[in-house]
């Protein structure tokens, strides 16, 4: 659904350059995010004294490959930087709403084992 509007944007913006700039930089974000997300689904599978750390581990492992990448991105002439980057910003604030409909949705317990002191008071 995204897809189409970036790419007009970027067109009106500054051309056929500059919108396929901007489809590029949403689609390096949507796979960048499809593969952390893949990534935590494999961490939840885990016993739960592991998952924070895990999931901390895919973090930096993202943080790390996006400075790599933007290393490499900034030194393509054929891409429109500016483009590039408002299209990334478009996946990643669509993706950042998708995550707060489904955490205010479905919450599920981090440690469902761990009973609470004074949990069983009514």
């Amino acid at each position: 659904m995204l897809s189409p509007v970036v790419f007009a944007m970027g067109w009106w913006q500054g051309g056929e350059a500059m919108a396929w700039s901007a489809f590029s930089g949403l689609g390096l974000a949507g796979i960048f995010f499809l593969v952390g997300f893949a990534s935590l689904r494999l961490v939840l599978s885990t016993p739960s004294f592991v998952q924070l750390s895990g999931a901390l581990g895919v973090f930096f492992l993202q943080v790390l490959l996006l400075l790599a990448l933007v290393d490499v991105i900034g030194t393509m002439s054929w891409l429109n930087t500016r483009a590039f980057a408002l299209g990334a910003l478009c996946g990643a604030l669509a993706w950042q709403a998708g995550q707060a409909f489904v955490v205010l949705r479905g919450r599920r317990p981090i440690y469902p084992d761990v009973v609470m002191p004074g949990g069983d008071l009514q």
